[in-house]
């Protein structure tokens, strides 16, 4: 039976399908059989009639049937369910988790914004991300932006994570440059205040070409297999 890990963001369009693509190339190449999962995706592409980050796992990944419910608008899940009149019943994405687990090591589920999205509206309140993740029992990965500004998003990301008992395991930063001292010292600060390792990747110019050899760099570094050892807690080879 394997583990599923949910990946949010600190905000919408952070980066979190470039780095469920980057553990889900890095944890293959590492003996681990790893799959991704989005189970609420929104946002119709009108001019080719797909899904941006289904088609992205189909088109990049190979990975295809990665989600359960497609919405067309490109709202809030919640909304989005409302504006389509559909039914969605969480027991169902919940079993359909469990299937996957039972298939895989590693299940990367991806989640729609960050940690506080609506995904249901109930009578009197709303099936909140929060709840999604604890009924499902994962550990987070925290997808953050390296700029200016990504101290307080992932403090106070944090910060309701906690206060909700939703673990996090590792911050990731996305589009980190090496030479830029706010990048730079953002990860080592946020590393210091709340305590948790970190991973960051560079800007891709060329997505399909550029990610997978990247990956193919990183784990032959030690230092990486060990972090991902920990975080994922599984015997890397």
């Amino acid at each position: 039976m394997g583990r599923s890990f949910f990946i949010t963001g600190t905000g919408t369009d952070i980066g979190k399908t470039i780095t469920t693509g980057f553990l889900f190339y890095s944890l293959n190449r590492l003996g681990l059989k790893t799959t991704v999962f989005k189970p609420f995706q929104t946002g119709l592409i009108e001019e080719t009639q797909t899904y941006p980050d289904l088609d992205w796992f189909q088109s990049i990944l190979g990975v295809g049937n990665a989600g359960c419910y497609a919405l067309e608008p490109e709202t809030s899940p919640h909304l989005a369910i409302k504006l389509q009149g559909a039914k969605v019943n969480i027991e169902a994405v919940l079993q359909r988790l469990k299937e996957l687990e039972q298939a895989n090591d590693i299940v990367l589920v991806e989640g729609a914004g960050g940690l506080a999205v609506p995904l249901i509206e109930r009578e009197d309140d709303f099936y909140m991300t929060k709840d999604f993740i604890k009924d499902a029992n994962m550990p987070t990965i925290l997808v953050s932006a390296s700029g200016l500004g990504s101290i307080h998003d992932v403090l106070t990301t944090n910060q309701y994570a906690n206060h909700h008992e939703i673990p996090i395991q590792l911050l990731f930063f996305n589009r980190f440059e090496e030479t830029n001292i706010i990048h730079l010292d953002n990860v080592e600060t946020l590393k210091r205040i709340v305590q948790l390792p970190a991973l960051a990747i560079p800007f891709f110019e060329d997505v399909k070409n550029e990610l997978e050899s990247y990956c193919e760099s990183c784990i032959q570094s030690e230092a990486f297999k060990k972090q991902i050892q920990e975080v994922f807690r599984y015997e890397t080879r």
